[in-house]
């Protein structure tokens, strides 16, 4: 199956992945309101952050060796891990429940003493998160690429409805976005676990474990330990960056602020998670493969590049002529403001929406430590980018638009640095993954 053909398959899917989310942005905008809205968003950016990091990144991994039953002792850990973090994450939102009055910001950091019954149900959403990751790359291996699209399908049609039921029931707080969250979060791994993966899987597994399995585990974990050590990391400040500044946009601002900007992001970045995203995982199997045999992964990159900047531009346009009123017609006069955020932040987003798929590329060279590097300097010119504007110009627009003025050049650095490392040191030679 070629390139066009996987990325047909998992984008087709992710438009109707997408579209029901965004098909009820409007009705959750009206019936919870932006406080509701805000605090969820903490909670879901903050369980994001850890899910990113709940395999340790073994599950992309599982995409490198040449023998499957390699491939599913790594799954296997993958899934253990998950279970792991996951324990630790409800230990953590424990924690945050009983966090003392004294160690307050802006309203018990920054706002999640609203969520506290809520929190509890931090652990499950990041394992389940963990597991769906998982047997997505696993399924990924096998070229099971609708049936990756059908559990997204599932998971979003399920969020909407659980979510459809509690404005029926007349809910109006966070912990019922929670909840809604939760139940939804259980669906996609159900159906991917049962979808035909569960027996290649096992039987996959036995290739190569016998009866010293254990050994096996901690030797695959051993020759892969780049993805933990320093690809964990990376995804982990990545995603940090989204909880850090709902935080701080929350006790800068209050807890409006927040939901105004978590729903504006939520919207304006609906199409990088469309096509990025399908894009990042076709392109991550298949710059592998190329890899392995030597071959540059320089064709790959300049025609994805094209068509993502083809589609990013005309989107910034219209994101900046047509914001306010997109918004206000959409969502409700009251979330203009959103808006206006999105007017101003147009540009990064579009600077996002053509780096973002290709930075799995260093995943596949082994250049994670250069990677880890980068991602540090662009959250760090982000925040300071934020907190500059917010000081000198004292809104948030303002301050999102600093950010779309700087950040566009530090994701064309990483562009051209991918671009560097993205040929072989002998094209003549196969070359295997470095780890």
């Amino acid at each position: 199956m070629s390139l066009r053909q996987r990325f047909a398959q998992l984008a087709s899917a992710a438009v109707l992945s997408q579209a029901i989310p965004l098909l009820m942005a409007p009705l959750l905008a009206r019936h919870f309101g932006p406080q509701a809205v805000g605090h969820w968003a903490l909670f879901a950016a903050l369980a994001a952050n850890l899910a990113t990091v709940a395999n340790l990144r073994y599950e992309y991994a599982v995409l490198l060796p040449r023998r499957t039953g390699e491939a599913a002792l790594l799954l296997e850990l993958a899934l253990w891990l998950a279970g792991l973090v996951g324990l630790l994450s409800m230990a953590l939102g424990l924690g945050l429940i009983l966090l003392p009055q004294s160690m307050e910001l802006g309203g018990r950091w920054s706002g999640l003493s609203a969520l506290d019954p809520a929190l509890l149900a931090l652990g499950p959403v990041v394992a389940l998160a963990g597991f769906q990751q998982a047997m997505t790359l696993w399924a990924n291996r096998l070229g099971h690429f609708a049936l990756i699209g059908q559990a997204r399908v599932l998971q979003q049609g399920g969020l909407a409805a659980a979510q459809g039921v509690a404005m029926l029931a007349g809910w109006t707080t966070a912990g019922a976005l929670v909840l809604a969250q939760l139940l939804s979060s259980l669906l996609a791994p159900v159906w991917l676990q049962w979808g035909g993966l569960r027996l290649r899987w096992r039987r996959s597994r036995t290739l190569i474990a016998g009866q010293r399995h254990v050994r096996h585990l901690r030797r695959v974990a051993q020759q892969q330990r780049q993805f933990p050590l320093i690809n964990s990391p990376h995804a982990f400040v990545n995603a940090m960056q989204e909880t850090v500044v709902l935080a701080f946009i929350a006790a800068w601002a209050g807890a409006a602020a927040a939901g105004y900007y978590a729903m504006m992001v939520r919207l304006v970045k609906a199409p990088a998670s469309l096509v990025g995203g399908a894009l990042s995982e076709v392109l991550l199997s298949t710059l592998a493969a190329d890899w392995r045999v030597g071959q540059s992964l320089r064709p790959h990159l300049a025609r994805s590049l094209w068509v993502l900047a083809g589609l990013a531009l005309p989107g910034m346009l219209l994101l900046m002529l047509t914001g306010p009123v997109l918004f206000a017609w959409l969502l409700g006069e009251d979330w203009r403001v959103s808006g206006e955020l999105a007017r101003w932040f147009a540009p990064y987003v579009a600077a996002h929406f053509i780096a973002a798929p290709l930075t799995v590329a260093p995943m596949v060279t082994g250049r994670q430590a250069g990677a880890l590097g980068f991602s540090l300097l662009g959250n760090v010119l982000y925040i300071v980018a934020l907190g500059l504007g917010l000081a000198v110009g004292g809104s948030l627009a303002w301050a999102l638009g600093v950010v779309s003025l700087l950040l566009p050049l530090y994701f064309a650095g990483l562009l051209a640095w991918i671009w560097r490392g993205a040929v072989p040191p002998c094209p003549s030679t196969p070359q295997g993954v470095k780890g």
